[in-house]
């Protein structure tokens, strides 16, 4: 009975004993990756662009119905072009939990380093921050973004 404090403290601290307290990595603004995305569910594999300024390109490659389709988004509007056919809207039209908003929100989130907090586990640092009212968690290894998860809406493995 009298040791039941002690256990109970080596369980508690168990967890965090491989995790420490880490600064945010500095992320570069340009991005150029593949990427495995799970968005609600539903298995994409693309592309992914991100210029300096914000500006995103996201284009498709699977599954087969949507290999081709380029999506460029900034924070001023969203073009998506697919064969011949070619759709604009400003981005009040877009959805607040979309794929592109709340991916490029979480990003362009980690990228700036602000409102961001971060343990150390192994070999990666998890970032963690909120877009859009979501709560994201990224890992990072020596600089490079290696996956993204969004409130278990959206999933991002960065190949």
């Amino acid at each position: 009975m009298r040791f039941m404090p002690l256990i109970a403290a080596a369980l508690l601290t168990g967890c965090g004993a491989e995790r420490t307290s880490a600064k945010p990595e500095k992320l570069s603004g340009d991005i150029d990756r593949s990427a495995d995305i799970t968005f609600f569910g539903r298995e994409y594999k693309a592309e992914l662009r991100r210029g300096g300024e914000g500006t995103w390109e996201c284009g498709f490659t699977e599954p087969e119905n949507l290999a081709g389709l380029k999506i460029t988004y900034n924070s001023e509007s969203c073009i998506m072009e697919m064969n011949d056919l070619k759709y604009q809207c400003g981005k009040a039209s877009l959805p607040e939990y979309g794929l592109m908003p709340l991916m490029a929100g979480a990003v362009d989130t980690l990228i700036e380093g602000r409102d961001v907090s971060c343990t150390k586990s192994g070999e990666y640092t998890v970032e963690t921050g909120e877009t859009a009212g979501q709560k994201f968690s990224a890992k990072v290894r020596d600089g490079e973004l290696t996956e993204l998860e969004v409130d278990n809406s959206l999933t991002v493995h960065f190949r």
